[in-house]
């Protein structure tokens, strides 16, 4: 398909290393997470790790996969992908850096201008990708093509709650929940069925202005606020743009894990 291009990424290190060493059993962690880091991918294979990489999609000729872990290059080239460096701290995967400079590349501020000679650009999280490419774009007749949560969340607040699990989202949640507020107070509503961003289609044609400017709404927000859990700021900043997407439920687009 020449006139697609599928985007993922991975920042930070391949295999995340404990955030504080205080115990033996984390400092045991900590040594394994880094031999790891350290052996081919091709080692990693044989003694049986998933990686982070995972094979390009299949039938596509345009498959861009950002980092900056530039040990990872090898295997992403294997792998089927056209491997694009991005400056940015070399941090855990799961950090709140390395999740921020993923945003880049789902709202499609990386800067490419090759993308625009292409019609669809499909973006998918590393661990997210599916090879049902066609399904995708008869599917999307709007403009963007998204799925909602597998986990009914009615309201953004339901996705405030959850987020509150994991530390990355955590720490700067008090500004995040002000900004809704503040958007709630102007034409915003909190009852909006939230969206997963983990597989995004976007067809750029007539809708390509519009697209770019939800995109840079949102990825702004992520960064003013240092918060990378943008499926709260996607909630909430999505709703002016509503005749552009295109949300289905989440079984109706599989990836390759089956969900």
């Amino acid at each position: 398909m020449k006139n697609v291009a599928v985007l993922s990424c991975w920042f930070g290190l391949r295999f995340n290393k404990p955030q504080k060493v205080n115990s033996f059993n984390t400092c045991k962690i900590w040594i394994y997470a880094t031999i790891k880091n350290h052996l081919s991918f091709r080692i990693l294979d044989v003694l049986g790790f998933i990686s982070i990489i995972p094979q390009a999609p299949k039938g596509v000729d345009s498959c861009y996969f950002y980092s900056n872990n530039k040990r990872l290059k090898t295997e992403i080239q294997f792998k089927g992908w056209l491997f694009c460096f991005v400056e940015g701290e070399l941090s855990n995967g799961e950090s709140i850096a390395s999740s921020l400079l993923a945003k880049k590349v789902k709202f499609l501020q990386v800067d490419d201008t090759s993308f625009s000679y292409f019609e669809h650009i499909i973006y998918m999280d590393s661990r997210r990708i599916t090879d049902d490419i066609i399904h995708l774009l008869k599917m999307n007749q709007k403009g963007i093509l998204i799925r909602y949560e597998a986990k009914l969340k009615p309201t953004i607040w339901h996705e405030v709650a959850e987020a509150k699990g994991q530390e990355r989202y955590t720490k700067n949640m008090d500004i995040t929940i002000d900004f809704i507020n503040e958007k709630l107070m102007v034409d915003y509503i909190a009852n909006n069925r939230v969206m997963n961003t983990g597989i995004i289609a976007y067809s750029m044609g007539r809708k390509g202005e519009q697209i770019r400017a939800l995109c840079d709404e949102v990825y702004n927000a992520c960064m003013k606020l240092e918060q990378p859990e943008c499926q709260i700021i996607w909630c909430l900043l999505s709703q002016p743009y509503f005749e552009i997407i295109e949300a289905v439920e989440f079984y109706k687009i599989k990836n390759r894990s089956g969900l």
